[in-house]
């Protein structure tokens, strides 16, 4: 099954893990997770509590240019021959993998509503017209999931992810081509948010190339979702000029401050973004995974990939419940 195909959840259960990703546990949990950026092709196989094997090859500047609407393999003998290298370094027997794409690509939306169908059939023309204005490819050619929840003044929102088919196809296809088969298609944000503390609104700041995306996890539920093309290589008032408005934006819809903010893929910037964000927010601030009393518990092997700016592989292996 696709992630982006129509589907309905299982109630939430209790714990930031079990209550978000309470969407993400409707999908099919392989171990085989594969990663597919501007920049690289990241593969790895997860044991029950460690990473087994990992794989990593570069792409060739300007290969792959994610693109919502676009064709994105400039290169596509490129990024195959890449793909193919990392999967023979990495699968076993099994064929079945997670694919995790540019959060460009995969847009996310919260949509309001007074009540929801119930069947899909109904469900996704329904989306599908509320989406008609918001995505920059036409409609009709979407691939959809969704996931039911409630606002912080208790009205109904759908968490919708929207993507256009033929984009998808083009990842799916590296993967077939390579003897693998794309299980579950997720944006690498979504994918990393079990890194998140179970505290009350916590910020994820995370910067991918010239891609940053924002998302706010508030009581296990998704409170926003951003993802903005800088184009061009930020600097730290560039990015502070994105995320500032994204929490003004929750706090007026809240009617209070971001409690935490973690970041990831923002270790060259030193102590200034941190200490800037303390300072405005009022907030401790630090990296995505790392050390404190609240932290996740990570296995053997995730420490070296959270350095290596891959939290994605390691957020799908915690949704497991590993």
């Amino acid at each position: 099954m696709n992630s982006l195909t129509a589907h309905r959840t299982r109630p939430e259960r209790a714990g930031l893990l079990r209550r978000f990703s309470g969407w993400l546990d409707a999908f099919p949990h392989p171990d085989l997770v594969c990663q597919i950026s501007a920049e690289r092709v990241a593969l790895a196989r997860w044991g029950m509590h460690r990473l087994e094997a990992f794989a990593e090859e570069r792409l060739p500047a300007g290969a792959l240019r994610p693109s919502p609407s676009q064709p994105n393999l400039a290169d596509a003998e490129a990024v195959s021959q890449a793909v193919g290298r990392a999967v023979e370094r990495v699968r076993d027997a099994r064929r079945e993998a997670v694919l995790l794409l540019p959060d460009t690509i995969i847009r996310i939306f919260l949509l309001g509503f007074e009540s929801f169908p119930r069947k899909a059939s109904d469900a996704a023309p329904l989306l599908r017209w509320r989406l008609r204005k918001s995505v920059p490819f036409p409609v009709e050619e979407t691939l959809l999931s969704w996931n039911e929840q409630r606002s912080a003044d208790g009205n109904l929102e759908v968490v919708t992810a929207v993507a256009r088919e033929s984009v998808i196809r083009e990842y799916e296809d590296l993967l077939r081509k390579a003897g693998l088969e794309p299980g579950v298609v997720l944006g690498e944000t979504l994918a990393a948010l079990p890194l998140v503390e179970d505290v009350p609104a916590v910020l994820l700041a995370r910067l991918d190339g010239m891609s940053l995306t924002m998302a706010i996890v508030d009581g296990g539920r998704l409170a926003l979702h951003r993802c903005t093309e800088l184009g061009a290589q930020p600097g730290a008032q560039a990015l502070l000029d994105e995320i500032f408005p994204a929490v003004a934006f929750f706090q007026d819809r809240a009617h209070r401050n971001v409690e935490r903010v973690r970041l990831s893929g923002m270790e060259s910037y030193g102590g200034e973004l941190k200490q800037r964000l303390e300072t405005e927010l009022g907030c401790p601030v630090g990296l995505l995974g790392g050390a404190g009393p609240e932290s996740v518990r990570l296995p053997e092997g995730a420490a070296d990939l959270l350095s290596r700016q891959l939290a994605p592989l390691v957020g799908w292996h915690l949704n497991r419940g590993a």
